[in-house]
């Protein structure tokens, strides 16, 4: 609001710029001789117009009311604008019906007759209800005032209703101010030419003539011209005195969207679709960008005189309107998109009858109202609503006109990277697309991250533009992040440090920028998300960048394969059937065509794409392509696209991400960083050769390659002796390299007498498959029968030496390929537990409906897409703007460049930089050997890439104690089978029930009855359990020692060790010594059901020492569980005193409402302190089930205060409200909160205690009890998973309240007792790192 604080910054500023001296502010209009003076007298509050200025009271010249400022700066424009003192008449008296009052401005015209009427009104633009606002509301429901004081000035031509606010906005993060006019002008003139398109359409002319009422001229207003009105037109610079409205404008005349502009635009459209109950955001935003699209063409085309704009109701009507944008629109297509638009236009129409003679009038008249009927009462591109009559033409266009007013005047394709107007399209994406399409739009921390983390800055300094393409570009959010980066390194790369002048410096950098954005190419088979993307590229200041609609699979005629640096993608995935849309010779361009037996049914198009990303990329190519985690382990398919994965690509980084991270998809995936292979020399035909030649006999090395070198690592990396393996090259097998583990798993792979069915040959390799079959076969021959026995052990020797070799052959020729990898790979794994995934990813999916989507975890929230409430809380873009400030170790969004960031690692392993990974990182990365993540122990070589490495396994010094296997030390070793579930039987332990250590968790209890009483999976005491299936669950080791009858299901592995080894030393040895997490990295499988074979189970090596030493270690661990047993008990008795305190605390019973000073206190409290003001902010995830805060994090007051969170302050109790976490206990005593002040979750109650009536801690020990959670959980509401305890449980709850003393006695004994918890269960904590401790003093 203007007010008198504001008016003297306000006045010096444009666009007044008045001069201030001794408290008067001056302007001079016009010469120094004619001129004249507008001033304000800041001590004596007054207003002094010039003369010649009248005035029918003098109410306005003075500032006791603050509309008085909103008229003065009025006055001042007009005077800008060339009107003089004579034009103008203030407080012009109304003496027309009952209406006795006056409007604040009438400009009269050079004859003296009435031309405008201006009604000033205050204004707030942060708020939704102010003057203005209430005022334009009135004068569209009724005409108030402006159409009252017509009735009066008759002849006015033009109405006005006026205000001017000086609203505070951030600009670089630091506070400042903005004038803002803000204006509707209601024109009463008549367009004609829009008159006679209908006969029925009643005018202004008719109504002066007939000298109509005001409500007549608001008739004519509402029904003809729709409440047409113009936002622009009366006070901007250009607008001559008299001429409102009438001015042609050009690229001039827009503004660049700055921090200020983004907000209002936003909302603007925001309030465009409330006001005209749009349900369907998606249709919307689909309008919305074909607006864009005619926008950039009207810019590039009509520079001069802009085409995309309402000129008002005066001189524009809807029809001609909506031609402008189609021919726009039609050219945008054709443009980009090589797409022709039918369209037919007025004039061809009137071309067509040119040769009728007169008589054919009326038939011409006849056709051509049904062809306006066909052209422009049915949907077009710009149909917000479903048009297919007149009427709805109408409503429809007032939509288009509102929206068209809102993106007049801004300047899209400005040269620049604009990262506000970016931003704008953004809000406008995530409100028009529901996140259930959240495929199309990759989430922009992984956009970030991953392009981050590519060594961007060295391919732009190699010489050459590169080419980059996302041949899957969906929004087009991986190419503009990767024109948004290579920016600076442009920049630098020019060397522009001595070029002074700012505007030639950019215009430079432009027009070099422009270069590099030109080899930006996006493939997008979505129709709709191509023009989005194209749309994307311009919003962001990328001119330049080219989206190709059409499928990213196959071959287009300006994409060349071999040519691309960089190809950054998220491509689809399970697309059924998509072979059948590819022709015949494109599906021949693949590899992985020939072993697809059924296009129809196949989906795993993803493979193609591992395979179209090879043929795309140049030598030393780098790329970043998300795809699901299966293509690491899968089945088929997917081990053929890793053959060419590890024939086509240096493998630099793998990026494991849960389900959590791409929203409704629900799908683990992996980023993979590749460098494609040199093409020439081609490495893998090279290896290929060399592999060849070994199996021939010829061992000699080629000129530069030490070949030999890697054949030497294969041999010890297999554990075969040197001499046996050469010997086996040259066809000779020898006894030793047959006593070999691995040459006993092919013998026994090879059955060449068929005991039994042959195992599973997915992965066998096809040629010694042939092989196995030509034994089995040759075996039950009459030539083998007639054989001798040295014939016959002869022949079997034959075929075993060819299944190995074929087997062998292949590993050592994938090794090579492994082995050439010239650095470690980096592997990053988010963490599996789901809060911290989300910390790990700076940002959560809400599934609540009317709030789906991303949500930050530093700021407000995103307006539900339901919701037409203008009074809710729409923090869209604050969520968009929010990525910059979000904390995730994968990178540093206010420096990509921060050495402590896991895009960092990457990227220097990508320089092949040596790099440590610290301590904070170590909990999600590591590196290693590529060698070491392919298992070459397998017969059935699958090429299955793990994301741990096998040299890593090894937990225990082999010179000590020799190691042995879990195989080699088990009796019994099986999983446990799938419980035909009954009422009584056997009682299971589920694999969620098995927890640990010696715990159970048997709060639910199962029984199966499908087991004999001599099956050897039922439990004895002594077993040992290991979890094998699910992520955060897979490898969890639990030793039964209980008594009864049990049996385990088909999700845990029994491990029953042999008599000559303690089974609680085995025990101790798996759970402390190898540990969950590493018993888990050897599962495998994808999407969070990964399974832990028994195989991997038996082939994890322990130590063997002697079993005193086994004795000893067992001896000491025990009793380490043993004080961990104690502690619990204490624990458990503390809590019993805890309890049995507060239930003999006597007191009269009072309501908790009556006892706080506030209950959820609002936000109000914190309305007058500093938004800079930094305060604690506290995620459900911090609050531990012990009663205290874990972590805070500090931000600014600003960024939490508008959002949904929860307020509190020092000292107030928090307690969650919704399930599980109310149960759980999750709630605090806040205490060392910034500044006092603290912001949380929205599932937060909150306390406040009144210190006059009870002690904070007294209050909070009373209610941190499970008796008072029981009853909560008794009285919640709400669907399954969304269920809460309603405030009004706790409002009523009554409880004792002794004297004041005897409170602080009870909070002092509460705090005290609860420290000692704390102890017993840090002392808890210590126990598994003591108990490895003792394994390391024994064992290594």
């Amino acid at each position: 609001m203007i007010t008198k604080n504001n008016i003297s910054a306000v006045l010096l500023s444009p666009p007044f710029c008045f001069f201030a001296k001794h408290g008067v502010f001056t302007k001079h209009y016009g010469s120094a001789d004619e001129g004249f003076d507008l001033e304000y007298n800041v001590e004596l509050g007054d207003f002094i117009y010039p003369d010649g200025v009248e005035a029918d009271r003098n109410t306005t010249k003075d500032e006791h009311q603050n509309e008085s400022f909103v008229v003065f700066l009025c006055v001042a424009q007009l005077f800008n604008r060339g009107y003089l003192p004579q034009h103008l008449k203030l407080e012009g008296r109304n003496y027309a019906g009952n209406d006795k009052g006056y409007c604040d401005i009438l400009v009269k015209d050079n004859n003296g007759n009435p031309y405008l009427i201006i009604e000033c009104k205050t204004a707030n633009v942060d708020k939704k209800d102010d003057e203005f606002r209430k005022h334009w509301a009135k004068t569209m429901r009724n005409g108030d005032q402006l159409f009252r004081y017509f009735n009066t000035y008759r002849r006015a031509k033009y109405l006005c209703l006026y205000s001017a606010d000086y609203p505070e906005y951030k600009k670089n993060g630091e506070k400042v101010h903005r004038f803002e006019n803000i204006y509707h002008v209601i024109s009463l003139v008549d367009n004609d030419e829009y008159l006679q398109t209908d006969n029925h359409l009643r005018s202004f002319r008719e109504m002066r003539e007939q000298q109509g009422g005001s409500e007549d001229f608001f008739n004519v207003w509402k029904q003809t011209y729709k409440q047409d009105y113009n936002t622009r037109g009366l006070l901007e610079p250009g607008i001559e005195a008299f001429n409102i409205g009438n001015k042609s404008y050009g690229v001039a005349d827009l503004q660049t969207i700055d921090e200020y502009s983004l907000d209002k635009k936003y909302n603007e459209f925001a309030l465009i679709l409330r006001k005209h109950t749009i349900s369907s955001h998606e249709n919307a935003f689909d309008k919305l960008v074909n607006l864009f699209l005619a926008k950039i063409i009207d810019e590039r085309y009509n520079s001069k005189e802009l085409q995309l704009l309402w000129k008002g109701a005066a001189y524009d009507d809807y029809f001609s309107l909506q031609d402008r944008l189609i021919n726009l629109y039609k050219r945008g297509m054709k443009e980009f998109f090589d797409d022709e638009v039918a369209s037919v236009e007025n004039w061809q129409i009137e071309d067509a009858f040119k040769f009728l003679t007169a008589k054919a009038d009326e038939a011409r008249d006849t056709i051509k109202k049904y062809f306006r009927r066909l052209k422009y009462f049915n949907n077009n591109p710009f149909a917000f609503l479903d048009v297919h009559n007149e009427q709805l033409f109408y409503k429809n266009a007032v939509i288009l006109k509102d929206t068209i007013s809102m993106l007049q005047d801004i300047y899209l394709t400005k040269n620049t990277d604009n990262q506000f107007l970016g931003d704008l399209f953004e809000g406008f994406l995530n409100r028009g697309v529901h996140q259930s399409e959240g495929q199309f739009f990759t989430p922009m921390p992984i956009v970030r991250f991953l392009v981050s983390s590519l060594p961007l800055r060295q391919i732009i300094e190699s010489g050459e533009i590169p080419k980059a393409i996302d041949y899957a570009c969906g929004a087009g959010h991986f190419l503009t992040e990767y024109a948004r980066q290579i920016k600076p390194f442009i920049e630098e790369k020019m060397n522009l440090q001595n070029e002074h002048d700012p505007k030639a410096k950019e215009e430079k950098l432009n027009a070099e920028c422009f270069k590099y954005f030109k080899e930006i190419v996006g493939i997008e088979k979505d129709y709709r998300l191509s023009k989005v993307s194209q749309v994307a590229a311009f919003m962001y200041g990328m001119d330049g960048i080219h989206i190709h609609y059409g499928d990213g699979l196959e071959e287009t005629s300006d994409i060349k394969d071999h040519t691309f640096s960089v190809l950054v993608a998220n491509p689809p995935y399970s697309v059924s059937g998509f072979m059948e849309t590819l022709t015949e010779e494109e599906r021949e361009n693949f590899t992985l065509s020939q072993y697809v037996s059924n296009i129809e049914k196949n989906n795993s198009i993803e493979t193609f794409f591992i395979e179209r990303a090879a043929q795309l990329l140049k030598s030393g190519g780098v790329a970043a392509i998300v795809l699901p985690a299966s293509v690491l382990t899968g089945t088929g398919l997917y081990m053929y696209a890793r053959e060419i994965l590890l024939k086509s690509f240096n493998v630099i980084a793998i990026a494991c991400f849960g389900k959590n991270t791409f929203g409704q998809t629900s799908t683990s995936t992996v980023t993979l960083f590749l460098r494609r292979k040199d093409l020439e020399p081609d490495f893998s035909k090279h290896a290929q050769n060399r592999v060849d030649e070994w199996f021939k006999g010829n061992m000699a090395d080629y000129g530069a390659y030490k070949d030999s070198e890697k054949l030497a690592a294969y041999i010890k990396h297999m554990g075969y002796s040197y001499d046996d393996y050469v010997k086996m090259l040259n066809n000779e097998l020898t006894d030793t390299f047959l006593g070999t583990e691995m040459a006993q798993e092919y013998v026994k792979v090879l059955n060449i007498k068929k005991q039994g069915k042959n195992s599973v040959s997915t992965f066998l390799n096809p040629l010694a498959r042939n092989v196995r079959g030509e034994a089995q076969k040759f075996v039950k021959s009459r030539s083998y029968k007639d054989l001798t026995p040295a014939g016959k052990m002869l022949e079997e020797s034959r075929y075993t030496l060819q299944f190995i070799r074929e087997i062998e052959k292949e590993k050592l020729y994938y090794y090579l390929l492994t082995a050439s990898n010239p650095q470690p790979v980096v592997v990053v794994q988010s963490p599996s537990d789901a809060a911290q995934e989300k910390k790990f990813l700076g940002y959560e999916w809400s599934n609540r409906k009317g709030d789906e989507g991303i949500h930050y975890l530093n700021t407000g929230k995103m307006k539900k897409t339901s919701s037409d409430d203008e009074d809710d809380d729409d923090e869209t873009l604050s969520q968009i703007k929010g990525v910059n400030g979000i904390q995730t170790p994968l990178f540093n969004p206010l420096n990509v460049f921060d050495d402590n960031r896991i895009n960092s690692l990457i990227r220097k392993n990508f320089c092949e930089e040596d790099f440590v990974v610290t301590d904070e990182l170590r909990t999600f990365v590591s590196k290693g050997s590529l060698v070491d993540m392919i298992d070459f122990s397998r017969v059935y070589f699958s090429k299955e890439i793990k994301t741990t490495f096998t040299s890593k396994l090894s937990f225990f010094d082999e010179e000590k104690y020799e190691l042995k296997s879990l195989g080699a030390l088990a009796v019994f070793l099986q999983r446990g089978k799938n419980p035909k579930y009954d009422d009584k039987g056997y009682q299971v332990i589920k694999s969620g029930q098995a927890r640990g250590g010696v715990e159970f968790d048997f709060s639910k209890t199962y029984y199966a009855s499908n087991y004999d009483e001599d099956d050897k999976r039922i439990l004895c005491k002594g077993d040992i359990l290991i979890n094998s299936t699910g992520v955060g669950t897979a490898g969890r080791v639990t030793f039964f020692n209980l008594e009864g009858k049990y049996v385990v299901d088909n999700h845990i592995t029994i491990l029953r060790t042999s008599a000559y080894v303690y089974n609680l030393y085995v025990f101790y040895a798996l759970a402390y010594g190898v540990g969950f997490k590493n018993i888990e990295a050897l599962a495998s499988g994808t999407s969070g059901q990964i399974e832990l074979s028994v195989s991997a189970i038996e082939n994890i090596k322990i130590p063997l020492p002697p079993m005193d030493v086994q004795k000893k270690i067992v001896e000491e661990c025990e009793k380490i569980d043993k004080a961990v047993a104690e502690d619990n008990e204490q624990i458990r008795n503390i809590e019993v005193t805890i309890s049995k305190m507060m239930l003999e605390v006597e007191g009269d019973a009072q309501k908790i409402q009556k006892l706080c000073s506030a209950i959820n206190p609002s936000k109000s409290d914190v309305n007058s302190l500093e938004k800079s003001m930094l305060v604690s902010f506290v995620e459900m995830s911090s609050v531990s089930n012990d009663g205290y805060i874990e972590q805070t994090v500090d931000k600014p007051l600003a960024d939490v205060r508008k959002s949904s969170y929860t307020y509190f302050a020092e000292g107030d109790i928090i307690i969650a409200k919704i399930t599980p976490c109310m149960e759980n206990g999750k709630c605090a005593l806040a205490t060392g909160l910034k500044n006092g002040i603290g912001f949380g979750s929205s599932e937060f109650h909150v306390f406040r205690a009144n210190a006059k009536l009870i002690n904070n801690v007294y209050l909070f020990a009373y209610l941190n009890r499970k008796e008072i959670r029981s009853k909560a959980a008794e009285v919640m509401t709400g669907s399954s998973g969304h269920r809460r305890v309603p405030i009004s449980f706790y409002e009523d709850l009554e409880i004792p309240v002794p004297s004041m003393d005897k409170q602080m006695l009870i909070a002092e004994k509460y705090k005290g007792l609860m420290k000692d918890i704390e102890s017993l269960k840090q002392q808890i904590a210590n126990a598994s790192s003591r108990k490895q401790a003792i394994l390391d003093k024994y064992l290594k």
